[in-house]
């Protein structure tokens, strides 16, 4: 039977437990709510999936490739509140007390790293879950790896995201940089929804496609065809680089201990930690 490799948005996590217990300290007024919730949570997905491996996975600070060939990326994000920037190390410690492995690396954005992951894991054989709401996550989606909600646990495979996007997962990133991405803050061509995104990658395929194929656009049933083909070659090169962003990774060099896919819990360490943070009720 195969084993199951969970990847967990730790980042995702993390900012839900803070949001959810903003006001939670211990004693000595050390803000201790993004840790707590994280826990809690945590706890639930291992429950839910027993004999199974975990990767927890987190963005970090500093200028990602993205970053680099487009300043406007994701700079409508707020900074990370200060509050939760020191909860953050403590996490880290408790999780790896736990026995599970905490994977961030300086520069390089939570998303690829997962993606490097999943197709590791794949080619080894794993069925691999993702726990995420990031939609540039289902572009990883494949048979054998899925993506299952943090809020609700809907399990979602290539067929849940075709029904969701329109098109299938390895046509995600392509439909991003053609529609845009407003979380990401990636604009996509401007006329160009979801809708018209979805109809050109059904008929003509991935973005290379669809440019070897520009004069035939007038063939299809588009309304206003001849003003879609002129925003696409006007807006060309830009595409072709918001693709560069909304593409995820999955050849990222990742420390050989992250594969081994091992649990080493250290009970005594944990138990101090919790007694640091005053810890008394944590759901197991």
């Amino acid at each position: 039977m195969k084993k199951k490799i969970i990847l967990i948005d730790g980042t995702f996590y993390l900012y839900r437990a803070y949001y959810a217990l903003p006001n939670l300290t211990n004693s000595h007024g050390y803000p201790t709510g993004a840790i707590y919730g994280f826990i809690n949570m945590f706890n639930k997905i291992i429950k839910m999936n027993v004999n199974s491996y975990f990767l927890i996975i987190f963005d970090t600070k500093g200028k990602s490739f993205r970053q680099k060939i487009f300043n406007e990326y994701k700079l409508n994000r707020k900074k990370m509140p200060h509050n939760l920037i020191i909860q953050t190390k403590p996490l880290y410690k408790i999780i790896q007390a736990m026995g599970y492995n905490v994977i961030y690396i300086k520069n390089i954005e939570a998303d690829d790293i997962i993606g490097t992951l999943s197709v590791y894991a794949e080619k080894k054989n794993y069925f691999v879950f993702i726990f995420s709401i990031d939609k540039d996550i289902a572009q990883l989606v494949t048979k054998n790896t899925k993506i299952i909600n943090p809020i609700n646990y809907s399990i979602s495979g290539p067929k849940e995201i075709y029904l969701k996007y329109g098109v299938y997962p390895k046509f995600i990133s392509d439909l991003l940089a053609l529609s845009g991405d407003s979380i990401d803050n990636i604009p996509g061509v401007p006329g160009i929804g979801k809708k018209i995104g979805q109809k050109l990658i059904n008929k003509l395929g991935n973005l290379k496609n669809i440019y070897n194929n520009i004069n035939y656009i007038n063939n299809f049933n588009f309304r206003g065809g001849i003003n879609i083909k002129k925003k696409l070659i006007q807006y060309q090169k830009l595409v072709f680089l918001y693709h560069k962003l909304t593409k995820i990774k999955t050849n990222i060099i990742l420390n050989k201990e992250y594969l081994t896919f091992k649990i080493k819990p250290k009970i005594k360490y944990l138990k101090y930690l919790f007694r640091l943070y005053e810890f008394n009720k944590i759901n197991n």
